[in-house]
Order: structure tokens, then sequence, then C-alpha cells
């Protein structure tokens, strides 16, 4: 699903900055470390990826408005996913390195986490998407999201053979 995701993130950042969600009560957040300074820096960017943020004095960040495809309850932590990984990447990355960072960040924290019930149907959905995307055995991050097993490695681990 993550895949997927990061996918979707960067097609839809071809045509136009991605959906954002206004908040109706702003968050203010105290990212860690260089956090702050970080995410302001790169303010320009996150707005194309839906985000608001400004300066709220202090370490504080405050955010108006979010990526639509972002769950509420994943704000905080998505926010400062993106500040930590943007703050540990060369400052001299090119701005199309560092939203692909951005897009596999999102695509993280938004996508279906290990345990979460899936329907049939979403499942089915979630496979569909994955075989049309050009990297479907990888994630952003290049973990590998899917293995083969032939016929001959399950009689082992059955030991049948």
């Amino acid at each position: 699903h993550e895949r997927v995701l990061f996918e979707r993130i960067l097609e839809k950042l071809t045509a136009a900055p991605l959906e954002s969600q206004g908040l109706l009560v702003p968050m203010v957040i105290d990212p860690p470390g260089a956090g702050h300074a970080t995410l302001l820096a790169r303010g320009a960017d996150l707005t194309r990826f839906g985000f608001e943020l400004e300066d709220f004095g202090g370490s504080s960040v405050r955010v108006s408005a979010v990526p639509a495809l972002l769950a509420p309850a994943d704000i905080d932590r998505t926010l400062r996913a993106l500040a930590d990984d943007l703050e540990h990447i060369d400052r001299g990355l090119v701005a199309e390195q560092a939203l692909k960072q951005i897009a596999a960040t999102m695509a993280c924290h938004a996508a279906v986490r290990a345990h979460d019930p899936l329907t049939r149907e979403k499942m089915s959905h979630i496979l569909d998407e994955l075989r049309a995307t050009a990297y479907s055995t990888v994630c952003p991050h290049g973990r590998p999201v899917m293995f083969r097993l032939s016929r001959r490695d399950l009689e082992r681990r059955f030991e049948r053979i």
C-alpha cells in the first residue's frame, strides 16, 4: 500500500499540488532538534504536499492544513518524521530528491499498517494497484514488499523433501 500511495502522490504532484484539508482547529507541534527550522525551510515543498505550516514562536510550528490522504491521528507523527528525514539528508539535496523523500515519508505514514483489518475487496484493490506500479517489489525506501516462494521452497519448509 505504501508503494501505491507513493506512486499516486508523485503522479498527482506532476499535475498540481496535493489536495489539502484545512484543520478547524490548527495544531501546534514542537519538533525535536532542528526540526522546527527544517520544516520552515522546506515550507514551499511541504505546501505542494498539502501542508500549511508557519512559525509559532520558539520551537513551535502551527499546522493549519494537511494532505487530504493523511488521517488526523497520523498528522503529528508524520510531521515529526518529515522533520527528522529532511534534517538528516544532504543540505545540497535538489528539490526533486527532497520531494521524493517527503512523498516516501507521507506514503509510509498514510499506508495500511500491519494488523489493520481489511476487507477482501480492499486487499484485492491494493494488490491490483501494486501490480500497476513501476517498482512493485519494493517500498519507496527500498525494502521488499513481496518475495517469491517456489514449490520446492514450500516443500522444504514443511519438511516434505
